[in-house]
């Protein structure tokens, strides 16, 4: 690809002088677009005087040293060859290994100068193994090289050539590729005069390059015209229209018809400033060939046809012209279908993502790299399982595209649904030709895309104390803690995280290490680490922790574990409480009997039948006769006789208090004499008494 773009920019100049380029266009070092104006001329080039002359079709060409002349077609090269008798040579001989320099010329009539070309050969002068920063000098050429960068990893060196003129030129060259240089030669470049080869990357630091120069390096270049001279241009006569107004590839072929009948025909032999055309007759014999400059156009006599170039309308790139073709009324020019070749390209964001933070942006190139143009273009998106489409739309239509031409990019992003390995593509694409035939293309395919995902993490602290707890109190002078790191998953290939570090928020109280490594976590996997910390002085010390880790793809992360294990050693507190003091043994028969007087009748019978009873059977037996039980008896009979008595005479004096109410009172009597009463009334008159 590289060799056919540095043909196309050496074609911008060479085509001037309707010269096809060779396939091995950068194995020669150039100079092109010499102008002399009029029919001769001469250049001195570095130690050599080349002279130029022009006249019917040919040109002379006479260089200093060499005693013959050389004359040729116009626009053949012609070389000097270099060895026991240097000479001329022509054609094809300019090919061989020993030409030193070669020349072309040509004499445009309707611009009345004549065009030269010249080149030598490239060689290779040296292959070098370099260092990432070494250099190296030509001074024969004036010319030094550095290796400024190698990066095996992309297969590039990064070169830096300083040329003769003291300039500096930078470029990055692939692996089994070149770049070239350019110097400045007088008023002209002297293009690829110095080309760097990179054959092989050995490691991260070295690169094996070849070094080429042309045979004939000459920086010097002078110019001499004999002057210009007049020439009228041909014409016909007739009326012409216009029966073509289109691109024209180099090499193709306008067949003109006339009534059904092919009457001519056209072909484009180069393209470039002024642009070489060739006229034939229906059987294929040549009747003319001519030259068009850019924004011109010529008419020849010899056949009704005129072509016309617009300004503006040369492609050196793709080697085509817009041509403006006029021929007799009626005629037509017959299509040229041109095929087009439909290029699709797919690429990624990036090749490893996170399930639930990342998203895959795809990329979708689409290039018509043909002459012909493509129609009804459609592209449709591939989605694969795993993912789900998030933005952008899965298929895209363009109307036309035309040759050489891209799409704009299509971007569209996809989100991952679940972990593993998956693989995008192809693209397909469909379209059709000029020729209306359907068309189907398919893109590369990315082969592997990992979606990884973060297991769920949880981190558990304890402490021990005889047992493993959250929280112990302890008296002692050290502690043992442990963590225990978990993480939980369904993929342990692609659910994990890696380098992880705990990384304990420690009070003053406790001294010990405050970084715990873990390392590598996988889905499904628990680790637990032990460590032993001194504590420093009493406290109700709380522990939290941050776990610090990188995901798959390298990124750091932290998750804050607070209040993980209480230590408390702290010493015990002194509690106060009321304890019931009871009175000693000699003291219980006063605080009874106090106990007992304070109480109500009722409450203090209750209290003292349970002391009676309780008591009683502490008592030691008595000795002879229990005088208790006896007395027990006769005080009851005594308390029954003074009953009856006390009744007795409760109902005695009850009945007299009746007899005396009674009696009635004689109004003005004298009361009775106290011996005429009677015995009851004087004893209820005591008892009032």
């Amino acid at each position: 690809m590289k060799k056919l773009t540095l043909i196309l920019v050496a074609m911008l100049i060479s085509s001037i002088v309707q010269i096809p380029l060779s396939s091995a266009a950068t194995d020669n070092a150039r100079i092109t677009g010499i102008e002399i104006s009029g029919k001769q001329g001469a250049i001195i080039w570095g130690t050599y005087e080349i002279k130029i002359e022009y006249g019917d079709g040919f040109v002379t060409y006479q260089v200093s040293g060499v005693i013959n002349p050389k004359t040729a077609p116009s626009g053949t090269k012609v070389c000097k060859i270099k060895n026991d008798n240097e000479r001329l040579k022509s054609g094809d001989d300019c090919d061989s290994s020993d030409v030193e320099f070669w020349v072309q010329a040509y004499y445009a009539s309707s611009s009345k100068k004549m065009y030269v070309n010249l080149g030598s050969p490239l060689t290779e002068e040296e292959s070098l193994t370099m260092d990432e920063g070494d250099s190296e000098n030509f001074p024969q050429y004036s010319t030094k090289i550095k290796v400024v960068s190698v990066d095996d990893e992309d297969n590039e060196v990064k070169v830096e050539v300083t040329l003769p003129d003291g300039s500096k030129k930078s470029e990055t060259i692939e692996e089994g590729d070149y770049e070239t240089f350019d110097a400045k030669a007088g008023d002209y470049t002297y293009k690829y005069f110095v080309k760097v080869e990179v054959t092989n990357i050995k490691d991260s630091n070295t690169a094996k390059l070849k070094i080429y120069f042309p045979k004939y390096p000459a920086l010097k270049l002078e110019v001499k015209s004999s002057g210009a001279e007049t020439e009228q241009p041909e014409e016909v006569q007739g009326t012409l229209e216009l029966i073509y107004n289109d691109i024209l590839y180099s090499g193709e072929i306008l067949t003109i018809k006339t009534n059904g009948t092919v009457a001519y025909k056209l072909k484009l032999n180069s393209v470039g400033y002024y642009s070489s055309f060739s006229v034939f007759d229906k059987n294929n014999k040549p009747i003319k060939t001519f030259t068009v400059k850019e924004g011109s156009g010529y008419q020849l006599s010899q056949v009704p046809i005129r072509v016309e170039i617009p300004p503006n309308s040369v492609d050196l790139t793709y080697n085509r012209i817009k041509v403006r073709l006029y021929g007799p009324q009626g005629s037509e020019v017959q299509p040229i279908i041109r095929e087009a070749n439909i290029k699709v390209e797919l690429s990624i964001s990036t090749t490893k993502i996170l399930l639930d933070r990342d998203e895959l942006i795809v990329f979708v190139n689409v290039e018509n790299q043909g002459r012909g143009k493509a129609f009804d273009v459609n592209v449709a998106a591939p989605i694969p399982n795993g993912f789900e489409l998030r933005s952008g739309i899965g298929t895209w239509n363009l109307k036309m595209l035309d040759a050489f031409t891209k799409m704009p990019v299509l971007v569209y992003t996809l989100k991952p649904t679940q972990v593993g390995s998956y693989k995008l593509g192809p693209v397909n694409v469909q379209y059709y030709n000029e020729a209306g035939e359907k068309k189907v293309i398919k893109s590369n395919t990315i082969n592997q895309i990992i979606v990884y995902g973060l297991p769920k993490l949880s981190l558990v602290g304890e402490a021990f104390n005889g047992t493993w707890s959250t929280y112990v109190h302890t008296q002692e002078k050290t502690v043992k803690l442990k963590f225990t790191v978990s993480a939980e998953g369904k993929d342990a290939k692609y659910e994990f995280i890696k380098n992880a570090t705990i990384k304990l928020l420690l009070p003053d109280s406790l001294d010990g290490e405050t970084e715990l490594f873990v390392g590598d976590v996988k889905a499904g996997e628990t680790k637990t680490l032990e460590s032993e910390y001194a504590i420093l002085k009493p406290d109700n010390a709380i522990i939290s922790a941050m776990l610090v880790y990188q995901d798959p793809l390298g990124n750091w992360h932290e998750e804050n574990f607070g209040n993980l294990v209480i230590v408390n050693s702290l010493p015990p507190a002194v509690e106060i409480k009321e304890v019931k003091v009871y009175p000693s043994p000699e003291e219980l028969p006063q605080y009874v009997n106090s106990t007992l007087a304070e109480l109500d009748n009722k409450t203090r019978g209750l209290l003292a039948e349970k002391l009676k009873n309780i008591s009683v059977s502490y008592l030691p037996p008595e000795k002879g006769i229990n005088w208790w039980p006896i007395l027990t008896i006769l005080f009851l009979i005594a308390s029954a006789v003074l009953a009856y008595s006390y009744m007795d005479l409760k109902s005695k004096y009850e009945k007299a208090l009746k007899e005396l109410g009674r009696r009635k009172r004689k109004p003005g009597g004298l009361p009775k004499k106290e011996e005429a009463l009677k015995p009851e009334e004087k004893a209820t008159e005591e008892a009032q008494s």
